[in-house]
């Protein structure tokens, strides 16, 4: 009998896995994070995901698991109900990039791993950076500047310079990046000498890669429009006065309310509409020609309207290119030209994905002492690792 199996690589199915428990942190923790609007909600997050990965790498430390695991992952967060999701399935990405590169760089250590916390904090918090870029262009980042030259002079910091405050801010990161790769370590080293005494009975159902059920019909040639223009638009509003501005965005508006009205569930949010207020403020009393008079504070908060509007267009932008890119043609073109390894690991990625999320323990006790839930999990890695070879033999008579 002819075998009709789709053969897949260990490393890809291992991959899977360590996608299940980061799919899984980003569910259970990511959810509950969200809903309570705990500040620096990010940051918590990947130091999470730092400590789940080193962790995961003492049990198989193979060169490419983690950087796999980081793609399939981004590819889950494909189907999240958020309306942005470009912004996290990138961050996501980076991080198994980073990581991946680091570890190989300084080699599989205690270095190595501690150097890749570092990096991967330091990354997110460029991609902060850039993010806060793309959002309001440079402008935001000379009213930050005069905002910390004010407060550093009525604290009487007077030497303290931004550059200095930046720097600081980046070693915190990497020192709480080199912190939580320890902890990964420790609990890695630990989960690898106790797993073999958890066995786990629970059956695996390999499921497809539902796709979200939204009313709309996908068009390649609105995703070319958006890829091209989006870039454009961005560029013109760093040139022109409030009034171009205005008139140049209204047609942007108009297009993305009409087709994806559905996915602007952002701009429903009253703290999305807060941060805006804020930055118009900030422009108000910080920019740096706010000190010119009337005119001067006049000429500031056009500047901040200018942010705004590019702000609305980066958030609707990226909300419009999501949904198109989870067109089945998309899918299918993307996944299955070439990319089949990576298109079957994302569907066992999701075949494990209840039975990771039924081990981790409820979401308050998880962001309470998350280290304890993490190496819980990693104890079983093996046992999911098996369970999804068994489902795999058992397909291939199928």
């Amino acid at each position: 009998m002819e075998r009709s199996k789709e053969v897949v690589s260990d490393k890809w199915i291992k991959a899977s896995v360590l996608a299940g428990l980061w799919a899984g942190i980003e569910i259970i923790a990511g959810s509950f994070l969200h809903n309570l609007r705990i500040p620096f909600s990010g940051t918590f997050l990947t130091l999470i995901s730092i400590v789940l990965v080193i962790g995961f790498f003492q049990i198989w430390p193979k060169y490419g698991i983690v950087w796999r695991a980081g793609v399939i992952t981004a590819l889950m967060k494909s189907i999240s109900p958020s309306a942005v999701i470009l912004g996290p399935m990138i961050a996501i990405a980076l991080e198994g990039f980073i990581m991946e590169l680091a570890i190989r760089v300084a080699g599989r250590n205690i270095t190595g791993y501690i150097g890749a916390g570092m990096l991967t904090m330091v990354g997110v918090l460029t991609h902060k950076v850039v993010r806060l870029f793309l959002l309001f262009g440079w402008d935001i980042f000379l009213i930050y500047e005069e905002m910390f030259i004010y407060a550093t002079e009525k604290l009487g910091f007077i030497h303290v310079q931004p550059m200095r405050a930046v720097l600081s801010l980046f070693l915190v990161y990497a020192v709480l990046g080199a912190l939580a790769a320890f902890v990964g370590y420790r609990l890695g080293q630990r989960a690898k000498n106790e797993q073999n005494k958890y066995t786990l009975s629970s059956e695996i159902h390999a499921k497809q890669w539902q796709q979200p059920s939204e009313d709309i019909e996908y068009s390649t040639r609105f995703l070319i429009l958006l890829v091209v223009v989006l870039p454009l638009i961005l560029f013109a509003l760093s040139n022109v006065t409030l009034g171009v501005a205005l008139i140049l965005t209204l047609p942007w508006f108009i297009f993305i309310f009409w087709r994806y009205r559905f996915a602007m569930r952002q701009l429903k949010k009253w703290l999305f509409w807060m941060q805006l207020l804020v930055i118009l403020v900030l422009a108000w009393f910080f920019s740096k020609t706010s000190g010119g008079g009337l005119e001067g504070r006049l000429i500031a908060l056009s500047g901040g309207m200018i942010m705004v509007l590019r702000a609305l267009v980066v958030v609707t932008g990226f909300a419009a290119l999501s949904t198109e890119l989870r067109a089945p043609l998309m899918q299918r073109l993307f996944f299955r030209s070439g990319f089949r390894q990576l298109y079957l690991s994302v569907n066992h990625a999701f075949g494990i994905l209840p039975i990771v999320i039924s081990s981790f323990t409820t979401p308050r006790q998880f962001i309470v002492n998350p280290a304890r839930s993490i190496a819980i999990s990693l104890r079983h890695v093996n046992s999911w690792h098996q369970h999804l070879l068994q489902s795999l033999d058992n397909k291939e008579f199928e």
